[in-house]
């Protein structure tokens, strides 16, 4: 019996251009496209957004993927360049020192220099698709994706904590609009879910 090879979708660690191609275009066939990292192949999907397929459009940025690791919602694994035989965790406060450039993840203090402190950047592809859904599951289930509204409230909260419930409020219906480039839940229905996250 034949064994069926495991897609590049399903396989358990992304690359950082997967990863990338995930949260900009919510496209499985790019993440299959982007499973062997080369240099110049990322930056060319982007070089030519006229012949993009119709329909493909933009539904996040790579700085919204690294402000997710810098938070420390989501963990990549890498090999440090004092350690280069060693896969290990890169440390969250790591990723405000980077600029991401799919495959790599560069040092943003001197940017044409190219410098990486950690090389082969992979993050798992279960957390990628929990933290950024895609459309066809979300607007499946409802309107809004709530469980990422949650988690993105849970981290206003967190990082602002003399801030009042109805000022969160806000703040997570403008950073909701501006990541999704769609209306927000209105702020009673997003007071009555958290009457159930708490």
């Amino acid at each position: 019996m034949a064994m069926t090879q495991r897609s590049a979708f399903d396989a358990k660690y992304w690359n950082l251009s997967q990863a990338s191609a995930w949260v900009e275009f919510r496209e499985q066939a790019l993440v299959e496209r982007f499973a062997t990292a080369d240099r110049d192949g990322y930056g060319g999907l982007l070089l030519y957004p006229s012949m993009w397929p119709t329909g493909r459009r933009r539904q996040g940025t790579v700085d919204e993927l690294r402000r997710t690791l810098e938070e420390g919602r989501l963990t990549a694994w890498g090999y440090h360049v004092e350690a280069p035989d060693r896969l290990e965790e890169v440390p969250t406060a790591e990723w405000s020192d980077f600029v991401i450039r799919p495959p790599f993840a560069y040092l943003a203090r001197d940017l044409a220099a190219k410098q990486q402190r950690w090389s082969d950047i992979r993050v798992l592809s279960a957390d990628m698709k929990r933290l950024w859904r895609s459309e066809t599951e979300v607007s499946g289930r409802s309107k809004y994706d709530w469980l990422v509204l949650r988690e993105m409230y849970e981290g206003f909260r967190q990082t602002n904590p003399k801030m009042s419930k109805n000022e969160l409020i806000v703040e997570l219906q403008g950073a909701y609009e501006e990541r999704f480039k769609k209306t927000s839940p209105s702020r009673s229905s997003i007071q009555n879910k958290i009457k159930t996250w708490l």
